[in-house]
């Protein structure tokens, strides 16, 4: 069978060369994207090799580090899932890039490219739940497309309906039934009404939804109250923005339902820049907010050459303007260079969701 890292090389149409790891698991590594062993000891950065027991070392014995490469990651992830589960979670959250981020930042690569990768991640997340016993007897693993034409081509890229054991495509409107001959009309009118739930279903691990479906993730929740629910490399925090514009789902989407999505396993990178009032007058430096559940939030600052020095860890998840500032003071600039920093930082920290300003959340597992 092959492996989840040769399968993600051939989603991005990428050659491969030989064997990186030994055993008797072969996992190759695409000649023309950086290595799934990282500089910075994640599937993250940019493509320098490096150790991962090197990165590992910055973070305490007792708290889990990013990982080396993206079999480690699925695992990662797949065990912060299996414990939420065991302890009554059913709103999980799974966010970390899904290609090296030198790759994401290039501007070839298309939402079908991410979209394949997710795919193919997505069904090694599931096997491992499948194969777990924490979802019931007979269960299977949903993995749900937003629509019937996207389950299709997703058929189509995963070779089956029922990809692994235990595993079927399912979707959000329309279920496991045919798409309509006018499928690009139906992909554009959905209604919370056409939202269907699986009887087999153990868990719906939840790919590609944009922000116009997640009206239908809370139906499905309500059709499916004791079935876990994981919105996999759904960028959340992307979406909850677009809550409230013209032509988009109320703010009450948040406020009701996505306040309750626990992220059991959070990446997220972040690069940042300070100006000086002298030479080199721009610093630039790069940190990833972490965790790994039930662990808590990891600010970790990016030191180069594979390591991470743990700057702060939260039990609740800080907003993305509080991390920023973490690890700007975490920079340890003498006295002299602090004095002539202009801080780039503005009057607003965080976003009206991270805010809850009104005190209108029903829930605070997001923070959780």
């Amino acid at each position: 069978m092959r492996c989840a890292t040769t399968l993600l090389a051939a989603a991005l149409a990428l050659p491969e060369v030989s064997c990186w790891m030994a055993g008797s698991t072969c996992v190759r590594v695409p000649v023309s994207a950086p290595s799934l062993t990282t500089r910075s000891a994640s599937p993250l950065l940019c493509a320098e090799p490096a150790s991962g027991a090197a990165a590992a070392a910055e973070a305490p014995s007792s708290l889990s580090a990013p990982p080396p490469s993206f079999l480690d990651l699925i695992e990662q992830a797949s065990e912060a899932t299996i414990t939420a589960v065991k302890e009554g979670s059913n709103l999980l959250e799974i966010e970390f890039p899904p290609v090296p981020l030198s790759r994401l930042e290039d501007s070839a690569i298309s939402a079908y490219d991410l979209l394949s990768a997710n795919l193919q991640l997505s069904l090694e997340l599931s096997k491992k739940l499948a194969a777990s016993g924490a979802l019931g007897e007979g269960k299977s693993v949903a993995i749900t497309l937003p629509d019937a034409a996207e389950r299709v081509r997703a058929s189509e890229y995963l070779g089956d309906d029922n990809p692994a054991a235990n595993v079927k495509l399912w979707a959000l409107s329309g279920g496991d039934t045919e798409p309509s001959p006018f499928g690009f009309l139906t992909s554009l009118i959905k209604s919370v009404g056409d939202t269907q739930a699986a009887e087999w279903a153990g868990a719906y691990i939840l790919v590609g939804v944009s922000c116009q479906e997640l009206p239908q993730i809370r139906r499905l929740a309500e059709l499916a109250p004791n079935v876990p629910i994981i919105a996999f490399n759904l960028k959340l925090d992307t979406l909850r923005g677009d809550l409230g514009l013209p032509g988009f789902p109320s703010k009450d989407v948040h406020h009701e339902f996505l306040c309750k999505m626990k992220a059991v396993y959070y990446m997220r990178p972040r690069s940042y820049s300070l100006s000086l009032s002298r030479p080199p007058f721009l610093l630039s430096y790069q940190g990833v907010l972490f965790r790994k559940y039930p662990e808590g939030f990891q600010t970790l600052l990016d030191r180069g050459q594979g390591s991470y020095r743990q700057v702060a860890v939260d039990e609740k998840r800080p907003n993305l303007g509080g991390f920023k500032a973490k690890l700007t003071e975490a920079l340890k600039l003498s006295d002299e260079a602090a004095s002539s920093a202009i801080s780039q930082v503005g009057n607003k920290q965080s976003t009206w969701w991270e805010d809850d300003k009104d005190g209108r959340d029903i829930s605070k597992e997001w923070r959780d």
